[in-house]
């Protein structure tokens, strides 16, 4: 028997940034689409601007447009075989350089950007981010714990891993046949922007190493981990 029911599910995933749903969603999110479930991906967080990233191997700064962003999303959501998918904020002041600036934003305001979408979706499940290291992705959390409080929402409640979290104890584990995990390592190859080499987690020989350790608690090959905030039976 399954931990999870795949089949008729309503499937809301927040994402902090553009390659978050694919590192800790990705394999699942395929499971739900395979069945019929739909599946909506919103990233809270995006530039239209210019972005800048820091290379760690070259201690050195690159640049590229939010168009290209935008282009490795929509290229990663069709590889995962996913339609609905949406941002929540963004800004095309060019000036921009780095968007982890979603904790400037007043909790109300990002609650209240989440609940439309619970609203608007009705989901079943809602996917969101780990509390890591990120204050984007603390932001999102917190945000979300509140907006899916059980007086306004009453259905199940996953956090997925990413990277850099400080605060993740899973106690569900998703197996990922060999298709599916080809297919995750298929959609963050997408994002070429964010592609670094291991040991950096936003690589596809951290994203192997990590579904193979995970998939050892539960015998697998591959597997991702998640942590259950409430589950709605």
């Amino acid at each position: 028997m399954e931990s999870l029911s795949y089949e008729n599910q309503r499937v809301l995933v927040l994402s902090p940034h553009a390659d978050d749903e694919t590192l800790g969603c990705g394999g699942v999110v395929q499971k739900y689409v395979a069945a019929g479930s739909s599946v909506r991906v919103v990233v809270a967080s995006f530039v239209k601007g210019t972005y800048r990233r820091f290379h760690k191997h070259q201690e050195t700064y690159t640049f590229y447009s939010g168009d290209v962003r935008y282009r490795e999303l929509k290229e990663a959501m069709s590889v995962l075989g996913i339609t609905d998918y949406t941002i929540l904020f963004e800004d095309d002041d060019v000036a921009i350089q780095y968007h982890s600036l979603l904790d400037t934003r007043p909790r109300a305001e990002l609650t209240a950007a989440i609940e439309n979408h619970i609203h608007d979706f009705h989901p079943t499940v809602l996917f969101i981010p780990s509390q890591t290291k990120h204050q984007d992705h603390l932001a999102l959390h917190d945000a979300s714990i509140t907006a899916a409080r059980p007086y306004f929402w009453q259905g199940t409640v996953i956090a997925y891993e990413t990277d850099g979290e400080t605060e993740f104890s899973p106690n569900l584990y998703v197996s990922l046949p060999d298709d599916i995990m080809q297919t995750k390592l298929k959609a963050i190859r997408c994002y070429k922007t964010q592609l670094s080499t291991h040991p950096h987690p936003v690589s596809e020989q951290t994203l192997m190493a990590k579904a193979q350790f995970r998939g050892q608690y539960i015998y697998a090959t591959y597997a991702e981990a998640f942590q259950v905030i409430r589950l709605h039976g």
